[in-house]
Order: structure tokens, then C-alpha cells, then sequence
């Protein structure tokens, strides 16, 4: 078994912005699995990049959400914090479906944040505080 990383400087820098509840949830998740954060806050540029995939620009189409009639929960939120995270396992894939992706999905439940992979669109790195 891969030993467990703390927190890197990278992954804190990762989280500047995030809602504090969720970055608590994220610092015990990366201390029970070995996994990183890819990403925090976007920008509104950001987002409609990864709008623009498999729109304009080459590749899988990975989100619904423009980043301007429908915001994403990376953006900041009224209050200026993001309200979601994706994290990813360490070493050289990833993404890849082998990884414990089950182990990191109940780890984000037990939290009481919502999980990517539930929806429609399976965005299995994908952690939210839940809206309510």
C-alpha cells in the first residue's frame, strides 16, 4: 500500500478561496487516501475553457455548465469562496478507473458533501458542499 501524503504547498495553494468546511473535508480525505487536489477556484475564463472542450475545442465534453448562465460550483460564490474541489490520486494516472474511487466517494459522503460521480455526467474527482 502507497503511504499516505500530507498535505502538499501545492494543494494548499490549490484550496485558497475554498469554503473552509470543504477544505477541512478535503485535509482528512487526503490524510485516509493517497490523492491531491487538481483543482479549487476557477475563473470564469477557466470555466468556459472547459465549457469550449468538445464544443470548440478538442477533446470529451466534461462539464454543462458555461460558467456564465450556468456557474459552476468552482466559481466563487456570492460570499467569494468556491463550493467545490477535485482531487485525483497520486502517481502516473491520475484519473485512472482502477484507483479506489469508491473508497474516496464514500470518504466524501461520510463528509456531507455531495459527489460527482451520482450524477448524470460522472465527474468522479468532483466534491461539493451540498446547496442548500
Amino acid at each position: 500500500a502507497e503511504s499516505i501524503l500530507a498535505m502538499t504547498d501545492r494543494d494548499l495553494q490549490r484550496l485558497q478561496g475554498v469554503h473552509p468546511k470543504l477544505v477541512s473535508a478535503v485535509t482528512n480525505i487526503l490524510g485516509l487516501l493517497p490523492m491531491f487536489v487538481v483543482m479549487g477556484v476557477r475563473t470564469v475564463a477557466e470555466q468556459q475553457a472547459l465549457y469550449a472542450q468538445g464544443r470548440t475545442l478538442p477533446g470529451p465534453i466534461v462539464t454543462f455548465k458555461d460558467g456564465v448562465t450556468h456557474r459552476s460550483n468552482h466559481q466563487p460564490h456570492p460570499d467569494g469562496l468556491g463550493y467545490a474541489v477535485d482531487l485525483a490520486f497520486v502517481g502516473t494516472d491520475p484519473f485512472n478507473a482502477s484507483h479506489p474511487w469508491e473508497q474516496y466517494g464514500a470518504a466524501v459522503e461520510a463528509a456531507g458533501l455531495v459527489w460527482g460521480c451520482r450524477w448524470k455526467m460522472v465527474d468522479r474527482p468532483h466534491a461539493e458542499l451540498p446547496i442548500t
